[in-house]
């Protein structure tokens, strides 16, 4: 059995492989939660982010890195007894192999800050998103996500202010047929666009080749 909050050989920063636990989950099924690599946010946000996440009832991973309250053991704002509570419905790890996980059949949504990487990582899966962003270019990104290409949620609607209650709504209406159909299929229109656009002769190749033509030209121009 994994163990519900898993633990590593002392360094947050180790990887932990999901792979076998999300292999035991149904397609579509599994909420991936992360906010990135750098961003700090709040204690409260944490606590009422977890309510959220048990309230909602979905299974889930929740990445809690080192660092993301400050100097603080995040681990120690949980509720009581969550471990116990999510048992075998999610994990609790300090970092994973993201593009992995959102590659996993299982994973059916993505809790983001919205920062431009995991943003990218999510669209090439073809995973729709939760929107939580948190600074810097991120509330762009989320408009973009969820107004332009129509592949997401906001988590909030009152700005930044974070209400378990509201979370697990939130979360509950993000996978609801009418709404999570219509994410994914879009989600998948976008993937879709990305792959075509990487492949030989797809737009990124020939705006690369016409790119080296005008550089070649002006170099040419330059010389005479």
């Amino acid at each position: 059995m994994i163990s519900s909050i898993a633990a590593n050989d002392g360094s947050l920063w180790t990887q932990i492989d999901c792979s076998g636990w999300l292999d035991s989950k149904p397609a579509g099924s599994v909420l991936y939660v992360s906010f990135g690599s750098l961003v700090e946010t709040n204690e409260h946000v944490i606590c009422e982010v977890a309510h959220g996440l048990l309230l909602s009832g979905v299974n889930f991973i929740w990445v809690l890195r080192e660092g993301i309250i400050g100097s603080g053991d995040v681990t120690n704002v949980l509720p009581v007894g969550f471990a116990d509570e999510i048992k075998d419905k999610a994990l609790v790890v300090p970092w994973c192999d993201q593009i992995r996980v959102l590659s996993s059949p299982a994973v059916g949504g993505f809790l983001t800050h919205c920062g431009w990487n995991s943003t990218l990582e999510s669209m090439w899966c073809g995973v729709p998103m939760i929107c939580y962003p948190l600074t810097y270019d991120q509330p762009t990104n989320a408009k973009i996500v969820v107004d332009d290409l129509g592949i997401g949620i906001r988590l909030c609607e009152r700005g930044g202010t974070v209400d378990r209650v509201e979370v697990g709504e939130r979360i509950k209406d993000f996978v609801s047929v009418p709404v999570g159909e219509r994410l994914r299929e879009e989600a998948r229109k976008v993937k879709e666009k990305f792959r075509s656009a990487v492949e030989v002769g797809g737009s990124s190749e020939r705006n690369f080749d016409r790119f080296i033509v005008d550089l070649k030209e002006k170099i040419a121009l330059g010389g005479k």
